[in-house]
């Protein structure tokens, strides 16, 4: 969540900044590494303001030793572990000691309901949240952080109630190791694994500013039961700088990343995989690179739909998902943004569709969730192309911090994302997901429901369902002590109204799908309007 994820003009990576940062950030380091950093308060400092977290918080931990009653060194501290991957739970018993201590940092309650939202503790987190707004500190500059952070922790509480049934399986040593392994996308059979890791790997073997080594693109596959050894792609793939999965096809044979080199950069290669290698890569031409920021890429079973991220012009907000499809000649059409259901004013990426192209899975950190990043799903209206309000893959899936990727096996049940779990390795590792309860094809899908009015719960809600031939399903009143509605609704295509004494009315259509049958908690969140 709390990434370095305000960069507008390159990749949305935790890890990428401006370039010039990226160089005065080594120097630094290549500058400073014959330099005693025991105890060091400036040498702590300057790791922190160039974003290498990881070693601040062995300095600021060595200093808190020392001077356990120095807020600004608690602070610093519990900020460092926030914006790591490393132990994102410490951060909270440090930032507790700065306020203690009288710290006058002044976003603190900010960075409290940061770290509240990392022990899952939301109703402390909004207390904090509501505190940094009666201190006077929204302003224009953080208004929309500070109001994606109390749509989230609001969200994350009926997210919490109604957990998704799913196990985690990390893919072991083979595959994972001590350093950031992320981005993981499998072919449908589940046999071949591409993903991201920022290990030490030659020639990428000197730390970039962050305190990382430069990410390269590793191939693991299932050999005589269990996963082989993690390879780097070749030269012709990766190089002494940044190199990222975005995208693999449903075979295996198209491999989509992207690129950050210190001269090209904001483009999305291709490469095809041939006498058991991946080739000569190429840059996907225009219309779907521009000179903007192209940053993931998916392309359907059928080759003729993809999805991709783009800060182009034309758009929502900063990343959105754009869509183009193969014309008579084969080639690709002029992209157009998905609708404002799917894209927000903040950022949406790393989108993927299902097999038949009728399920778009995304991350954003616009929509209401865990914090951060979350992933989503959204199923197309086959009958006029549009696309459903996003669901949240829910909790334990997503979590307080990033989730980014998610790559389904052809079955459904299972995927592969990345996550920071206790069994993990040290860092972000790759889990293999099963759904553990999905539903039968004969049974109805399960919603909650919250509909929300001006932030407060509305118990005067009333809900009517209509399916396609505008036959009434069902009408609905909330729960009177929860507030809460609870909906049983089979696959198809429904019509849902909702309307409050003083609200504007709201329609939405929903698509219910096989995506929907897998949770088994289907958790959504309407927001009504003041007439």
């Amino acid at each position: 969540m709390y990434g370095n994820s305000n960069i507008k003009t390159y990749r949305i990576y935790p890890h990428v900044f401006p370039k010039i940062q990226y160089a005065l950030g080594l120097l630094f380091l290549l500058t400073c590494s014959s330099v005693s950093r025991s105890q060091n308060p400036k040498i702590a400092a300057e790791l922190y303001e160039v974003g290498n977290y990881s070693e601040s918080i062995k300095q600021y931990a060595k200093l808190v030793d020392t001077e356990p009653d120095n807020p600004e060194y608690q602070h610093r501290l519990g900020l460092s572990y926030l914006r790591t991957n490393i132990d994102p739970l410490a951060a909270l018993d440090h930032l507790i000691a700065a306020e203690r201590l009288g710290s006058k940092e002044k976003d603190l309650s900010f960075d409290l309901a940061a770290a509240y939202m990392y022990h899952l503790e939301y109703d402390e987190a909004i207390v904090h949240l509501e505190r940094f707004k009666a201190e006077g500190k929204v302003n224009k500059k953080n208004v929309d952080q500070f109001e994606r952070s109390l749509a989230n922790s609001k969200a994350a509480l009926d997210l919490i109630k109604y957990p998704i049934e799913v196990s985690f399986k990390n893919l072991g040593e083979a595959v994972n190791s001590p350093y950031p392994d992320y981005h993981p996308y499998i072919t449908s059979n589940g046999q071949k694994l591409l993903f991201t890791s920022r290990r030490k790997i030659k020639p990428g073997s000197k730390p970039e500013f962050d305190g990382y080594y430069p990410s390269d693109i590793l191939k693991s596959e299932i050999e005589r039961g269990a996963w082989s050894e993690a390879g780097r792609l070749s030269d012709l793939i990766n190089t002494e700088y940044d190199e990222q999965t975005v995208g693999l096809s449903a075979s295996g044979d198209t491999l989509f990343y992207y690129i950050d080199h210190l001269d090209d950069f904001g483009d999305i290669f291709i490469s095809t995989y041939r006498n058991s290698a991946y080739s000569n890569p190429m840059r996907l031409s225009t219309p779907i690179n521009s000179p903007l920021v192209e940053s993931a890429c998916s392309i359907s079973g059928d080759r003729r739909t993809m999805v991709f991220s783009s800060n182009r012009s034309g758009g929502f907000g900063q990343l959105d998902i754009w869509i183009t499809e193969r014309d008579e000649t084969g080639n690709w059409t002029d992209p157009t943004v998905i609708d404002g259901a799917v894209n927000t004013t903040a950022n949406e990426d790393f989108p993927s569709l299902s097999f038949n192209g009728n399920t778009l899975y995304f991350c954003s950190e616009g929509h209401p969730g865990m914090g951060g990043y979350d992933l989503f799903f959204s199923t197309r209206d086959t009958a006029t192309g549009s696309w459903t309000n996003p669901q949240n893959l829910g909790y334990p899936i997503n979590t307080p911090g990033d989730e980014r990727t998610i790559s389904f096996f052809d079955n459904q049940r299972k995927a592969v994302i990345s996550a920071v779990r206790s069994e993990g390795y040290g860092n972000l590792d790759i889990y293999e997901i099963t759904y553990t309860a999905v539903a039968d094809v004969d049974e109805p899908v399960i919603f909650h429901l919250q509909v929300v009015a001006e932030g407060l719960l509305t118990p005067q809600v009333k809900i009517d369902i209509r399916n396609s031939l505008d036959e009434t399903i069902g009408q609905y009143r909330p729960n009177t002590i929860t507030g809460r509605f609870t909906l049983a609704l089979y696959p198809g295509k429904y019509y849902v109204y909702v309307d409050a004494e003083g609200f504007s009315p709201y329609t939405e259509v929903w698509v219910v799908s096989e995506a929907h049958q897998r949770q088994s908690n289907n958790v959504k969140l309407i927001n009504l309007q003041k007439k």
